[in-house]
């Protein structure tokens, strides 16, 4: 169950972070030199084969304004 839990979040954070990347205009280029985080990791989460550190949330997150729990939440659950 673990496993599958952890694929979800992983699927949910891609979804979360193209999506509010896309709402604001920003390239995937853009967002990593913005949050300080490089672009083939920003590119890696969005394909999902990425694991980001937790660092690394909170820098795309607050780039973005959001909180980290909002990058792993589904909007149909809140």
């Amino acid at each position: 169950m673990q496993g599958e839990d952890f694929k979800s979040l992983k699927k949910q954070l891609s979804i979360n972070i193209k999506l509010l990347r896309k709402s604001q205009g920003l390239a995937q280029e853009r967002l990593g030199l913005e949050a300080g985080v490089d672009r083939t990791v920003i590119s890696k989460i969005e394909r999902e084969i990425g694991n980001p550190s937790l660092e690394i949330l909170v820098k795309i997150a607050s780039f973005l304004g959001v909180s980290v729990t909002e990058l792993l939440q589904n909007p149909n659950n809140k």
